[in-house]
C-alpha cells in the first residue's frame, strides 16, 4: 500500500511537469478506483475486527485482495473462511 501511495504522490508531481515527454510505465496515470482504494483500504484496516484479516498478494494492486474471517464465537467458531475480492474498474462510478 505504501508503494501505491508514494506512486500517487509521484504522479501528482509529474502532472505539474507536463512539458516532458509522455510518462513511462512507472509514472503512468493512476485510475480513480486506485486513488479511492488507497484511502478506503487504510480505513478498512483501521476498523476491521480482530477476527478478520486482509492480505494483498501485490501491494500495488489494492483492487485484488484476500479477506480471512476466523470467528471466535457462535456456530462457526474455530472455522477459517477465505474470500478473494476483486474491485471492478467501474468501482464508485456505476
Amino acid at each position: 500500500m505504501l508503494t501505491l501511495a508514494s506512486k500517487l504522490k509521484r504522479d501528482d508531481g509529474v502532472r505539474g511537469a507536463r512539458a516532458s515527454p509522455p510518462a513511462s510505465d512507472s509514472t503512468r496515470r493512476v485510475s480513480v478506483r486506485d486513488k479511492l482504494l488507497v484511502k478506503e483500504v487504510a480505513e478498512l484496516e483501521a476498523n476491521l475486527p480482530g477476527t478478520c484479516q486482509v492480505s494483498f498478494a501485490d501491494p500495488n494492486k489494492l483492487h485484488d485482495f484476500q479477506l480471512t474471517v476466523t470467528p471466535d464465537e457462535g456456530y462457526y467458531q474455530g472455522g477459517k473462511f477465505q474470500f478473494e475480492i476483486e474491485v471492478p474498474d467501474a468501482y464508485n462510478m456505476v
